[in-house]
């Protein structure tokens, strides 16, 4: 069944974007993406687009105290003892007696096992 396309002033015809269908300038709606459609396609935008969200304020509040700076300490081995409080990280030899200050020489015999 074809639509009769007769004369009405100033209503022109126009084509849906969307479904190309012939229709009445006065029966299409303008999408909010600018797209002419006819009625039976409109569709609304979501609401969701209209959300906006609160500014944030991540920044520290009150005194705020810096990172130091990195020091490195080398070459102060004064000391190779294993024993807690006496032991320096790097310098330590475990099982080596405090008052035995220098770094032990052992011997391997595979005889022995």
């Amino acid at each position: 069944m074809s639509k009769k396309l007769s004369y009405i002033p100033g209503d022109h015809w126009v084509v849906c974007q969307r479904s190309g269908k012939v229709i009445r300038s006065s029966e299409a709606k303008r999408e909010w993406t600018g797209l002419i459609v006819a009625p039976e396609y409109w569709e609304p935008r979501h609401p969701q687009d209209f959300v906006r969200v609160r500014a944030e304020n991540t920044a520290a509040k009150g005194l705020v105290n810096p990172e130091p700076t990195d020091t490195f300490i080398t070459g102060f081995c004064t000391t190779r003892s294993a024993v807690a409080g006496v032991a320096i990280t790097g310098c330590a030899i475990v099982g080596l007696d405090p008052e035995y200050n220098e770094i032990p020489t052992g011997t391997f015999n595979s005889n022995t096992l």
